[in-house]
């Protein structure tokens, strides 16, 4: 019964502390690179096999902005309406992709923003 009133000991070793630094050295060495700094991996973006990626993103750069389009257009202008939805001219697809382009753009805008400031942010609590 003594021993769980004992406190609570750690048992680290030097390896343990090192690696610990090593890794915490690293996080800090990156979000000290300026936002413009920070590259960027579109292939963390795109899914698509091996190979594939150039015709994925070609797949992809046609098919969302037309699928947001329609979207917008169903939520936006006819109001979730599905009566009034139908009664929207589909068969034009570029001014559907034209639209979802824009809502893509702006949402994309929005995303880069948040991530700016949030680096401010990260680089100001640094000091």
């Amino acid at each position: 019964m003594s021993d769980l009133n004992d406190p609570i000991r750690a048992q680290n070793t030097q390896a343990d502390a090192d690696r610990f630094l090593k890794r915490n050295n690293k996080r800090r060495i990156a979000s000290k690179q300026s936002f413009a700094q920070k590259e960027i991996d579109v292939k963390a973006f795109i899914i698509a096999p091996e190979g594939y990626e150039a015709f994925m993103f070609t797949v992809y750069a046609v098919t969302l902005p037309y699928l947001f389009g329609l979207a917008f257009l169903y939520m936006f202008i006819a109001k979730g309406n599905f009566i009034q939805f139908l009664n929207v001219k589909l068969s034009s697809f570029f001014i559907i992709w034209m639209i979802g382009y824009e809502v893509i753009a702006v949402i994309s805008l929005t995303l880069i923003a948040y991530a700016f400031i949030k680096s401010l942010k990260n680089s100001s609590s640094d000091f």
